[in-house]
């Protein structure tokens, strides 16, 4: 996320392209491809996505105008206030004091993958397609490590189960 660029989105398409990552190389924050070429893809934007991006171009657009000349030019979607790369590290303390400040338990970014992992499956999405959406090159990282299945959808799959074998 925080090595998106404006150049990897299209809004009116509503579509992201990943085909690179942030990286940290000894003291410096780097561009690099990502770790494999099933990493990179174009995907659609899901429409809660599109919109929050396009709201994030407006705040940069007047965050770009406040900063005036100590702006360092960008194409990043995510930045500091003068337009510089952010650091992860910082990030993840900027996300665990929000999520202190909630009154919420502190997750990461893997944590979020997880729950995108078992949403999808809870939905029934094929698992092939959920290892797309989550970008990974093995389909057992996909359903070993990222997917859980909800005690919801556990006790739905054993009702039509039952169904089944009742007829």
């Amino acid at each position: 996320m925080l090595g998106l660029s404006w150049a990897d989105v299209d809004l009116d398409a509503a579509e992201l392209t990943i085909d690179r990552q942030l990286q940290r190389v000894g003291d410096q924050l780097l561009h690099r491809e990502t770790k494999t070429a099933a990493s990179d893809a174009t995907l659609p934007l899901p429409d809660i996505c599109a919109v929050a991006l396009g709201r994030r171009r407006d705040t940069q657009v007047a965050t770009i105008e406040a900063a005036g000349p100590v702006w360092q030019p960008s194409d990043l979607i995510f930045t500091t206030r003068y337009g510089r790369t952010v650091e992860p590290r910082n990030f993840n303390r900027f996300w665990d004091r929000r999520c202190d400040a909630a009154g919420v338990r502190r997750i990461t970014v893997r944590d979020a993958r997880r729950t995108c992992a078992s949403l999808l499956a809870d939905l029934d999405v094929r698992p092939r397609v959920a290892m797309q959406i989550l970008r990974h090159a093995q389909f057992a990282i996909t359903m070993e490590i990222y997917t859980v299945v909800s005690s919801a959808a556990t006790r739905e799959a054993l009702k039509r189960l039952g169904k089944a074998l009742d007829r």
